[in-house]
């Protein structure tokens, strides 16, 4: 009776082994898709609105999820304060660099150009860059809960400072040289 006992632990314990694997493997891949729909979205021609906050929404509700975006040690939360600054530091630079214009029509289109992708990676750079130091020097994991949130507010800064420059375009812009922007689009280069 107690060997039963003893083999449905280990069977048990090597499934949650199995689920964790999955579990952090199925985060990997939801981290992954969201960075490159949004990074490839950053690139194409598309309006400055609102709407974008869902995105935000989404994934600060998602990086605060259990359990959290950092362990609750001085490292931790340290570095989770450091990630989350370094990411409204880029954010507010994409912001301020991302191409806009406005329409004939009065509505404000932005595109990323080099300069927006260079940031971007540089971002993306600098969150794994702390992740590594957080790593190898306190022993801290990897936290994609973290990546998320820092994600969330790197583009929510973005979005406030296109939004904040779309006020104060004058209308009948055009889109920049080079544009990806889509065929049709009022004032568009594409």
């Amino acid at each position: 009776m107690d060997e039963g006992r003893v083999v449905l632990s280990v069977a048990s314990a090597a499934a949650d082994g199995r689920a964790a694997s999955v579990i952090g493997a199925g985060n990997a891949v939801v981290i992954l898709g969201i960075t490159g729909l949004v990074l490839f979205l950053q690139f194409r021609a598309r309006r400055v609105r609102a709407v974008m906050f869902v995105w935000v929404a989404l994934l600060t509700a998602r990086g605060l999820l259990p359990p959290g975006p950092a362990r609750t040690t001085a490292a931790g939360l340290v570095f989770l304060a450091v990630g989350l600054v370094v990411s409204a530091v880029f954010g507010w630079l994409r912001g301020r660099t991302m191409p806009l214009w406005r329409d004939r029509d009065g509505v404000v289109w932005r595109r990323g150009d080099a300069v927006t992708l260079r940031l971007w990676l540089l971002t993306i750079g600098a969150r794994f860059a702390l992740t590594g130091v957080e790593y190898a020097l306190f022993d801290e994991p990897f936290d994609g809960g973290s990546f998320l949130l820092g994600f969330g507010l790197t583009l929510a800064v973005q979005q406030v400072v296109l939004m904040r420059r779309g006020r104060a375009l004058i209308p009948g812009g055009t889109e920049p040289r080079g544009g990806l922007g889509p065929a049709g689009v009022p004032g568009s280069a594409g």
